[in-house]
């Protein structure tokens, strides 16, 4: 939501989106939308988007989010280059806009391989000396294969398992950071408790948030049931104080680097 667009547009937020479309049921249906507001309100958006689609029909929902997310032609905000010259080889995104490639394309053709849930060649691409961004939930640019709704999730989990096979092994194997992004998340949610309680001594792994967003209890029950250890900075509306721990977080990694050179002990 940092990036800009044509006529200093930005990106909504789930919440934004799923109400505007709700906006597009047609009257005689309008005890729906208090339903359809409902599930909103409580964060179901899941279930709010997949009632919504079915309202509308496909065409019409998949028109609005390419207006929404496409068209626009949102450029990629400091955060994003921030997060781009942190120089992660694997980054894995839920966003399915084009942001991240934007910041990265600014680096020069080849500076990053992007790959999606779907495709049959993620783990050789990961084998090999390259940066990789998996989107997770499907791109933009195949609007007809994002994973938006309940119904969406499901389908991809069965039909698409060996790439859920392979973030297990990602999360066994490497340490992750989570920015942007919320527990509640279906797939993030399932993919940690199972490495928690199938790998109860293995390392965890961070989540960066808003201090205000947990209490200290809930923080302690979502540490130990999803095996992760939160990062907080102090929030604000446009969240700078995010954007200054990540540059402060780029300089340490580039100090880290130098010493690694001087050591060769990577």
């Amino acid at each position: 939501m940092n990036s800009v667009g044509k006529g200093g547009v930005r990106p909504p937020s789930w919440s934004e989106f799923l109400l505007e479309a709700a906006e597009k049921i047609a009257p005689a249906r309008r005890k729906i939308v208090r339903e359809i507001k409902a599930l909103i309100k409580s964060d179901d958006y899941l279930t709010a988007a997949e009632v919504i689609r079915n309202e509308i029909k496909q065409e019409n929902f998949t028109n609005l989010v390419k207006a929404r997310f496409h068209t626009p032609d949102f450029k990629a905000a400091p955060i994003h280059k921030t997060l781009f010259n942190l120089d992660l080889r694997i980054a894995i995104t839920p966003n399915f806009d084009s942001i991240y490639e934007t910041a990265a394309g600014e680096r020069g053709a080849g500076a990053l391989t992007t790959k999606i849930y779907h495709d049959d060649d993620i783990a050789d691409c990961l084998r090999r000396h390259e940066r990789v961004l998996i989107k997770s939930h499907g791109t933009i640019s195949s609007p007809n294969k994002l994973i938006f709704t309940r119904t969406d999730y499901a389908k991809a989990r069965n039909a698409n398992s060996q790439f859920y096979e392979l973030l297990d092994a990602l999360l066994r194997t490497h340490t992750f950071i989570f920015v942007g992004c919320g527990v509640n998340d279906p797939d993030i949610r399932s993919l940690l408790e199972n490495y928690r309680y199938r790998h109860p001594y293995g390392q965890s792994h961070y989540f960066v948030t808003a201090s205000k967003n947990f209490c200290q209890e809930v923080k302690n029950v979502l540490c130990e049931s999803l095996k992760i250890n939160f990062i907080e900075y102090q929030p604000t509306k446009d969240h700078i104080n995010l954007s200054k721990e990540l540059e402060i977080l780029r300089e340490l990694v580039e100090l880290e680097r130098i010493e690694l050179s001087k050591s060769q002990s990577w």
